[in-house]
């Protein structure tokens, strides 16, 4: 007979793995890279942007004298990236990535 400890133990083990499991497969499939930055260049629309390196983590947009600005910021534990956008149209871009 199995004790109710063990059961406990067993699932919490359960749980961890499949947390670990999960966290590898977003890290794995993340857009976020360096390579995929080099692909994103000045007049890109936000879609364009947004299909090579999937949904930023940040939006911050303003307007002005008939001008619209927006940012994405895209933030992971490995990588800090601003692209700035007028118009939605590309303008800058800058990241690090560590």
């Amino acid at each position: 007979m199995i004790s109710p400890v063990a059961i406990r133990l067993n699932r919490g083990h359960f749980t961890m793995t499949l947390l670990f499991a999960v966290t590898l497969l977003f890290t794995a499939c993340s857009k976020l890279t360096s390579d995929n930055l080099q692909k994103v260049h000045n007049g890109m629309t936000t879609d364009e942007v947004k299909a090579i390196l999937g949904t930023p983590t940040d939006v911050q947009t303003q307007g002005a004298l008939g001008l619209s600005s927006m940012t994405y910021t895209y933030h992971t534990s490995s990588a800090d990236v601003k692209i700035v956008f007028i118009n939605d149209k590309v303008m800058a871009r800058e990241g690090e990535f560590k």
